[in-house]
Parts: structure tokens; C-alpha cells; sequence
């Protein structure tokens, strides 16, 4: 006599096709949305280093420029990481002497370097080196103001040269400003 076994089947034996291809478009969709993150990654890092070093550069160009003498030279010199001298003009007016200052307090890097909104000696192209030898222009430009001769208003503002309008890649111009007391 031969045994005969039933074998019951519950439908769970194994994944199904639908399933597998669930669970495929799920994680297609995640790797999708991680890989439309790196660009921007990318982008946020490239701006804030550029913000970084505006910031340092319009820092060192303000401290250059309020550590002179009230009685002093009317210019100074800065030289960059390529040994291009920039010189510092730091004669200022009533009404404002060197590039133009928007309402916003900004300097309006609009004009052309060398125009009246940007005279000699008021403005630099300046390098600044990286690592391997990279190199960065920034365009840096400055206004002094004297509203007694007691006190200057110092404006220093610098930004990339050459940095496009797209704000996840380019960031804006850093502005600093300094009250200056004379004697």
C-alpha cells in the first residue's frame, strides 16, 4: 500500500513577481532622490567657499585699510598669492570717495571696473591660491566715506569675478563695513 501525501499549499512560498518589482521601484525611487541631491551637494559646498573667502579677502582688505594712519600715505599696498601689487587708495570724502554704494548699503558691482562707479585705486582684481595650484579672482572694491574728521565709514565688498546669477552655485557679494575714529 502506498502513502499518499497531501500537500497543502498557502500561496506563501515565495516572492512573487508584483512583489519584486515593488520592491524595485521603491528602491529606484530612492537612489533617484539621493542622486538629485549631489549636484546640489556639490553646488552649497562650491558657494560656501566662495562666500568664505569673499569674506576673508573684503576682512583683510578693511583691516588693511583701517589700520592707516590718520596722518599717513593716502595709499597702500596689498599683494596677492600671484605677486600682483593692488594699490589701496584711502582718501575719502563727505560724500563718499571710491565705488558706488547702493541704498542697500552694498557696493554695486554693476559698473565696470575703472568707471566712475569704480575709479582707479578703489578697486582690485584680487588672486587668491588654493590647493595644487588653483587660483580664484575676486573682485573687491571699497568706499570711504568721512562725515567729520573725526570718523571715517569704511565699506569693503567682494564677490568671484566671473560667478554667474544661479544662487545654489555662486553666492553673493560679502559687504563689511567699519566705523574708523581719527585723531
Amino acid at each position: 500500500m502506498e502513502l499518499k501525501r497531501k500537500i497543502r499549499y498557502t500561496g506563501q512560498t515565495g516572492t512573487s513577481l508584483i512583489e519584486l518589482m515593488m520592491a524595485s521601484f521603491v528602491l529606484t525611487v530612492g537612489v533617484l532622490g539621493c542622486a538629485v541631491l549631489i549636484p546640489i551637494a556639490i553646488g552649497t559646498n562650491s558657494k560656501n567657499r566662495q562666500q568664505s573667502n569673499s569674506t576673508v579677502i573684503a576682512q583683510m582688505a578693511i583691516e588693511k585699510i583701517t589700520s592707516a594712519s590718520a596722518g599717513g600715505a593716502a595709499t597702500l599696498t596689498i599683494t596677492d598669492c600671484a605677486g600682483a601689487a593692488h594699490t589701496i587708495n584711502i582718501t575719502g570724502s563727505t560724500a563718499g570717495t571710491g565705488a558706488t554704494v547702493l541704498s542697500s548699503g552694498s557696493i554695486d558691482f554693476s559698473l565696470a571696473q575703472g568707471s566712475s562707479g569704480a575709479p582707479a585705486g578703489y578697486y582690485m582684481s584680487f588672486t587668491s591660491c588654493g590647493t595644487s595650484g588653483r587660483q580664484s579672482t575676486y573682485d573687491v572694491r571699497w568706499n570711504i566715506q568721512t562725515p567729520s574728521s573725526y570718523v571715517s565709514l569704511v565699506t569693503v565688498s567682494a564677490k568671484m569675478k566671473g560667478s554667474g546669477t544661479n544662487q545654489i552655485l555662486f553666492s553673493l557679494p560679502v559687504t563689511i563695513r567699519s566705523l574708523v575714529g581719527g585723531n
